[in-house]
């Protein structure tokens, strides 16, 4: 068992990457994210007539993503869908936050909290014409609203440091799929996804999921996403808060191999300070990250 020696206390979650002694000795990859699964679908979207009835089944975080950023969730799972020209996130037959919508919660906080870094995280880009995603327009969006916030690919093994001596303004990481389709060397590889694979998976062949992963993680040299959900056909995506605090918590080790920790109503747990807390940890530590 890991010995604890961080006191958990309540904090001003906004700014906890700037304001916790260190961590900016990290890589992006060695970093345990706390991230937010179907980040673009939430309770305060209000969907009207139909898509309300489905709600319940597909709405993954209690409020929207500047919220989310502003209490300390740090990794967006953002599924893109394009639909009559335009962009928004979707899960299921749902739509949800639009395009632009993200960009400019991205600036809102970004100008909130300069020394912050987020990583939104479009591992899903979909059309409702087979094989029409405009990859192009998308690409356009992005850079006319986050080009000078965009982190360059070449620069993902840097430190949060050094990424800071070379800019003010680049604080976003943007991995998205099918990135040889892009122009811009702004854009990240896809991340890999650890996820047991079926929406109705039973809690403890979960755990049993996870523990298998963090015997034998990823490498630290890149982030990874783990994605810790669980579907109930009566009830939609489960809060498993009881089982995040008991996985991640400060003396379990699969907090300290983890990269990015994907959940459902992630401020219902407690993951946004145990991974301040694991980070905070790691750097002197980094042995705690390697599996032997």
């Amino acid at each position: 068992m890991i010995e604890t020696t961080h006191a958990l206390v309540n904090r001003n979650y906004a700014n906890w990457m700037s304001t916790t002694p260190n961590i900016d000795q990290l890589t992006v990859g060695q970093m345990v994210w706390p991230g937010t699964h179907n980040a673009g679908m939430d309770w305060d979207i209000g969907h009207p007539f139909p898509e309300s009835v489905a709600a319940n089944w597909v709405l993954c975080q209690n409020h929207d993503l500047l919220w989310q950023m502003r209490n300390g969730a740090r990794s967006f799972d953002l599924r893109v869908f394009l639909h009559k020209n335009e962009f928004k996130t979707y899960h299921g037959e749902v739509r949800g936050r639009r395009l632009d919508e993200i960009i400019a919660a991205a600036n809102t906080f970004l100008d909130e909290n300069p020394d912050e870094f987020i990583i939104l995280d479009f591992n899903t880009l979909f059309s409702d014409k087979k094989n029409l995603f405009d990859y192009q327009a998308f690409e356009r969006q992005i850079l006319r609203g986050l080009e000078k916030r965009l982190i360059p690919y070449r620069n993902s093994h840097l430190t949060f440091a050094q990424l800071k001596q070379l800019s003010p303004l680049q604080r976003i990481i943007l991995p998205i799929e099918y990135s040889e389709r892009f122009d811009t060397r702004l854009f990240w590889s896809s991340l890999q996804n650890k996820w047991e694979g079926n929406n109705f998976v039973s809690t403890e062949n979960l755990a049993k999921y996870i523990t298998e992963v963090m015997l034998n993680p990823p490498g630290s040299y890149y982030p990874w996403r783990l994605s810790m959900t669980q579907f109930k056909i009566t009830s939609g995506p489960t809060k498993l808060t009881k089982e995040i605090n008991a996985w991640f918590d400060l003396d379990s080790y699969f907090l300290y191999r983890a990269s990015i920790i994907s959940v459902d109503f992630f401020d219902e747990s407690r993951l946004v300070e145990y991974c301040i807390a694991a980070n905070q940890r790691l750097v002197r530590e980094p042995h705690l990250k390697r599996p032997y």
